[in-house]
């Protein structure tokens, strides 16, 4: 795949010149350094808030987090490439570049940038503390922003796939299953970013209706995220499904209508009734075996997954508030 269709933050990854593993170990010690001077030396430098430094980690934690999860989503991604590209009637569609850096990414990382302004800003925190705080939200949020605006490409991008034509197999789904993976993995992603968060909010914090409220939607919307990236393949194999039932039924009724016409005959013979029946029967059962097949390009087991980390920031989420709440 064209390189340029990698998403900003894997381009600068590249660019580094150093393995992931090792950016984010110095993003990370970078970012924390600052923190850790300021909890050595209280009051000497900066005004520490009231709720302490820990929950002013988050942000080198989720940035730290997101440069991690970039190449293993890409990764995915070049999987869910390769597995569309056999299946394409226009294979020179697949591989066509659509990850550069347009108008839409700025918008994304100018929205990202407001929002890390104003939650900066209702800290109540000065000095260069307050610097650092904005300059750290800053950056987790544009890469928040980014990915966000990544992942929505990539989802027009497997549309325009499917809109020039996929040569589908109703009863092969595990060709389709790397898109499915992919949408596994953008979904695990944003969960786990949840979750890391959570470890920073305080009880007091999550004991809102806000917070709820705030959390509730991101767990919803971890999971449109998944749906959302297959959502035109699930289309594809739906319109794939009623073009096979339409020639189907159309030759069961022709079947079903010989065998009609041949009991209706007084004199009709025995052996002829049953050698139209079978078509009949052979159409019929293949009606329902299309009926039965799945129009989603995933197995029961990576639903299971995605459900079961669907819980994991709901369980979080209640031990915190219970262990504050107890403390």
């Amino acid at each position: 795949m064209d390189t340029r269709n990698q998403t900003l933050v894997n381009r600068l990854i590249g660019y580094v010149g150093v393995s992931p593993a090792v950016l984010v170990a110095l993003v990370a010690g970078v970012l924390a350094l600052p923190l850790l001077v300021a909890w050595q030396t209280p009051g000497l430098w900066a005004d520490v808030p009231k709720q302490g430094l820990w929950p002013l980690a988050m942000a080198p934690a989720m940035t730290a987090f997101i440069l991690a999860a970039h190449p293993w989503l890409q990764r995915r991604w070049q999987r869910a490439i390769d597995a569309l590209r056999p299946l394409s009637r226009q294979p020179e569609i697949v591989d066509h570049a659509f990850m550069g850096f347009h108008a839409g990414g700025w918008v994304a990382l100018l929205l990202g940038a407001a929002l890390a302004v104003w939650i900066s800003v209702s800290i109540r925190i000065a000095g260069w503390l307050f610097v650092y705080v904005l300059l750290t939200h800053v950056v987790m949020f544009g890469l928040i922003a980014i990915s966000i605006y990544d992942g929505m490409r990539r989802a027009r991008h497997v549309k325009r796939v499917v809109a020039a034509g996929l040569a589908l197999d109703l009863f092969d789904r595990q060709s389709l299953t790397p898109l499915a993976r992919y949408g596994q993995g953008a979904s695990l992603t944003f969960i786990g970013g949840i979750c890391l968060s959570l470890f920073f909010q305080s009880a007091i914090t999550l004991f809102s209706v806000v917070s709820l409220v705030t959390y509730a939607i991101l767990v919803t919307a971890a999971l449109t995220l998944f749906f959302t990236s297959i959502w035109s393949i699930h289309t594809a194999l739906v319109a794939a499904q009623q073009r096979e039932l339409v020639a189907l039924r159309l030759h069961w009724r022709r079947a079903r209508g010989d065998l009609q016409r041949q009991l209706d005959r007084p004199m009709g013979g025995a052996e002829d009734a049953a050698r139209l029946y079978e078509p009949a029967v052979v159409f019929g059962t293949y009606e329902r075996l299309v009926l039965d097949a799945s129009t989603w390009p995933f197995d029961p087991r990576i639903v299971k997954q995605v459900a079961a980390s669907l819980a994991a920031p709901v369980l979080i989420y209640g031990i915190k508030l219970a262990a504050g709440l107890s403390g």
